[in-house]
């Protein structure tokens, strides 16, 4: 009887993170384990520990990679700065839904990487041509970054903990108001409807829309000094 012989995983750190995003994709609402890329890989769990000293520092790497790809799309589209940062950050919500259990995550892992490097040279390089500088520039960028991280991350934990969720940011943003006694809140009252239409991306488009429309007014924000005049 022939001998039967396995084969053979040679794993780098590039197997690994792309065998950590296909997880992320096709088991939106599971965690991405060691335990569970050795069983996709065909390797033992503590493989990965001669790639990746913990999960986190393969979450970083895995971070940076949904990045670059972020960036080289809206490179690759042309466009006013403002159409190019508006597809920026529409394909950054769309990566992060997309691998939600990596997405949640980019609102507390830093990626320290190229692909983050990139992202960040992308956004100045854009806000610079809309005539940003100095501290309006920074400002601007703070604004982008930290709602496009934050917000993204939370609609990607919406899509994990959420059975048969869609992955398109469909999510209500306000699902009720429960058994509260609407007339005594008359605003609220007066916009019901209107309140329970919105989803999470529709939040995230006026979140950027609005920064980018201050940006182009020139009123970005110093908040340690107040409002722009």
């Amino acid at each position: 009887m022939p001998e039967t012989v396995a084969k053979r995983v040679r794993l780098d750190r590039e197997l690994i993170v792309e065998a950590a995003l296909e997880l992320a994709r096709s088991e939106p609402h599971a965690d991405v384990t060691f335990r569970r890329l050795g069983e996709a890989l065909g390797v033992d769990a503590t493989a990965m520990y001669r790639h990746f000293r913990s999960k986190n520092e393969l979450t970083r790497a895995a971070l940076d990679r949904l990045r670059a790809m972020t960036t080289d799309y809206a490179r690759s589209v042309p466009g006013t700065w403002r159409e190019q940062l508006e597809t920026h950050m529409m394909r950054f919500v769309e990566v992060s839904l997309e691998y939600p259990s990596i997405g949640a995550q980019a609102a507390v892992i830093d990626p320290v990487g190229p692909g983050d490097t990139g992202t960040v040279e992308f956004l100045l390089e854009k806000l610079t041509e809309a005539g940003l500088e100095g501290g309006a520039l920074i400002r601007a960028y703070a604004a982008l970054s930290g709602f496009a991280l934050s917000h993204g991350a939370a609609l990607a934990h919406e899509v994990m903990v959420t059975p048969g969720a869609a992955r398109d940011g469909s999510i209500p943003w306000i699902s009720t108001f429960g058994t509260v006694r609407l007339s005594d809140y008359p605003f609220v009252d007066a916009h019901r409807d209107a309140l329970l239409a919105i989803d999470g991306v529709t939040v995230y488009r006026a979140g950027i829309a609005a920064i980018l429309d201050s940006v182009e007014r020139g009123t970005v924000a110093d908040v340690r000094s107040g409002p722009a005049a």
